[in-house]
């Protein structure tokens, strides 16, 4: 389950199944309706982590591992966007330590 349509490079690489996107439309915050589709739909077809952004709004991703127990990756998305992140290499070991973690 990914917040925002971001990921398509990161899933492309490691082989990552999306789910569903916590996001009705890039940009649009998602409604408590389509929140509860997709807690609905992740009964049917479980997920293992919910990626988001360190910039983006918390509370859905929040919310949905709340009522799902699927825990929360939140990954830098750039250089720069999180501590040890200070180039591309320190980019790609934070986010996959942060995967790594999510997913223990």
């Amino acid at each position: 389950m990914v917040h925002h349509d971001q990921w398509v490079y990161l899933e492309d690489w490691l082989g990552l199944k999306r789910v569903g996107e916590l996001e009705p439309k890039p940009g649009i915050p998602p409604t408590p309706g389509h929140l509860a589709a997709l807690k609905q739909r992740l009964a049917r077809e479980p997920a293992r982590v919910i990626l988001r952004a360190a910039y983006m709004d918390l509370r859905p991703a929040q919310w949905l591992s709340e009522q799902t127990g699927i825990p929360v990756a939140v990954l830098p998305f750039t250089v720069g966007g999180a501590p040890g992140a200070d180039d591309l290499y320190g980019l790609f070991d934070v986010t996959l330590a942060r995967l790594h973690q999510a997913l223990q």
